[in-house]
């Protein structure tokens, strides 16, 4: 008995054995090659037919050659063949593990404990610090009251009453207004500048650094930091003047344009920008650091003013993708 002849069309698809096995074919040499014998191979087992293209591992089996009836369940012809190389079986281990990534969410008791920890941990640097530059910010608020006081008096026509311990007479309203401009503005700007320089070795503690009192010395991007305390002060002070509320409201949108132009080296555009950013896309928390910020520095400021500093810093860096240092043990 001879083998019949084999069409093309007994192949599934029309396509003869002889493929590539990346494109679903058969192996070449991955099979027995066949015996004068009619359908058997060697050692007296029946041949085994060369598998269709797209049947994986695990499959239906695949139709013999021809000769022998397809078994129950398979492609006969006339059927097309499933699509070749079939699908790819899942990957090992079922779905994989939730990935977790990024920063955790900010939380208003987590920014003081950490500032706590690192003033704690530096207080001698940081205290000592804080009292030098206490020290000049009340000498400049002295000579500036003095001077602009001066002039106040030197513009109107004043007499001092000894009973009454007051200056009397009259003053025009654009005089004492733009004393107290100019009063504002130059303590202002000089609060931001020591700001600036206390935040470059606080920031030196976001770092994870190590820090001396020369640390709180050496202000960084000092043109920038200057140009944006100008600004901030001027937004402040005026918006206070004409209704206080716009003030308070440009105190808290502007309340990381220092840090962020220490932080990051950035000019004033992109400083007013990143501060404003921040702020407004984290209200709440944003708001509420600003308040409680502000509260504290009015309490024994040579220590709260590093603390409530620390806090801001601590705010800045997780609100804008930035990280601290861990807690120091």
């Amino acid at each position: 008995m001879t083998q019949p002849p084999i069409n093309p069309g007994d192949y599934p698809g029309g396509i003869p054995p002889q493929q590539d096995p990346q494109h679903g074919g058969y192996q070449q040499g991955g099979y027995p090659q066949q015996s004068p014998q009619p359908g058997y191979g060697q050692g007296g087992y029946p041949q085994q037919p060369p598998q269709q293209p797209g049947y994986g591992q695990g499959g239906y089996p695949p139709p013999p050659a021809g000769g022998f009836p397809p078994p129950q369940g398979g492609y006969g012809q006339g059927f097309p063949p499933p699509p070749q190389g079939g699908f790819p079986p899942p990957p090992g281990g079922g779905y994989g593990a939730p990935q977790f990534g990024g920063p955790a969410p900010f939380n208003i008791g987590d920014a003081f404990s950490w500032a706590w920890n690192k003033f704690s941990k530096n207080v001698g640097s940081v205290l000592v610090a804080g009292l030098i530059y206490g020290v000049i910010l009340y000498v400049v608020i002295g000579l500036a009251y003095g001077l602009l006081l001066g002039g106040v008096l030197a513009s109107g026509d004043l007499t001092y009453n000894a009973d009454t311990q007051q200056y009397e007479g009259d003053v025009s309203f654009a005089a004492t207004l733009g004393v107290s401009l100019l009063f504002g503005l130059l303590v202002g700007i000089v609060q931001y500048l020591i700001h600036t320089a206390l935040l470059s070795g606080l920031i030196d503690l976001a770092d994870g650094k190590q820090v001396t009192l020369g640390s709180f010395f050496k202000p960084r991007n000092t043109g920038s930091a200057l140009l944006a305390a100008l600004v901030v002060t001027l937004a402040v002070t005026v918006g206070t003047f004409l209704c206080i509320l716009p003030g308070l409201v440009a105190a808290w949108l502007l309340m990381f344009t220092l840090v962020a132009t220490v932080d990051r080296g950035l000019g004033l555009g992109d400083a007013l920008r990143a501060s404003f950013e921040t702020a407004k896309n984290n209200v709440g928390n944003s708001l509420l650091v600003w308040i409680l910020t502000s509260l504290i520095m009015g309490i024994c400021a040579i220590i709260t003013l590093p603390i409530a500093l620390l806090v801001i810093v601590y705010t800045w860096r997780r609100l804008s993708g930035g990280e601290v240092a861990p807690l120091t043990p």
